[in-house]
């Protein structure tokens, strides 16, 4: 009986040792860190209500080296919109014909009449929107933001759910809020890739 419990001691000294915190790196952390990614992609739904209508169309967001590409498709995969930020300007095709203005926010808003932030889309995207009002949950988590787009308008972002991809928890439900306009997000899908 003596031996079955040096045995059981020695076993459970052994996974005493065995089960030491192992903390990140201050490098890791970095890494860890969203402002350390400037390629990511991000895939879903996106719903457009108003007082006039109702949409909803699949989304493919990309940032990649400070620019974006949005595009918009209906559930049978047809493209609505595709939006893509140059160095200059950006390009919207919408019904096989190129439209281009300096301001993404504007040239969407201009030809298919959706206000929605594009500028600031890869701060609210993320979760990383930076405004004095900042609300966290518990896990630190931004749940809600208000900050004023470059056309002045007045926007409310609110986080119902977040996802932990590559070390970093990522939003997979949005809705963002202009007076009587409210756009819902639902992201299925987050890649990243680190340079």
């Amino acid at each position: 009986m003596k031996q079955f419990h040096l045995i059981l001691l020695m076993f459970l000294l052994f996974l005493g040792g065995c089960a030491q915190r192992i903390t990140p790196s201050d490098e890791q952390t970095q890494q860890n860190r969203p402002e350390s990614y400037n390629n990511w992609r991000a895939t879903g739904k996106l719903a457009f209500i108003s007082p006039e209508e109702r949409q909803s169309a699949n989304f493919n967001w990309q940032y990649r080296e400070q620019k974006q590409t949005l595009t918009l498709n209906t559930f049978i995969g047809t493209q609505v919109l595709k939006l893509e930020e140059l160095d200059q300007y950006s390009t919207l095709t919408l019904e096989d014909k190129t439209y281009t203005s300096e301001d993404s926010s504007e040239l969407v808003y201009r030809l298919s009449g959706w206000q929605l932030p594009v500028s600031q889309a890869p701060q609210w995207l993320t979760g990383q929107i930076d405004a004095p009002d900042n609300q966290y949950n518990q896990k630190q988590q931004l749940i809600q933001a208000t900050w004023q787009d470059k056309q002045g308008l007045r926007w409310q972002v609110a986080y119902q759910t977040y996802q932990r991809v590559n070390g970093l928890e990522l939003p997979t439900r949005l809705t963002l809020t202009h007076n009587d306009i409210t756009i819902k997000i639902r992201i299925s899908n987050w890649h990243f890739e680190t340079l």
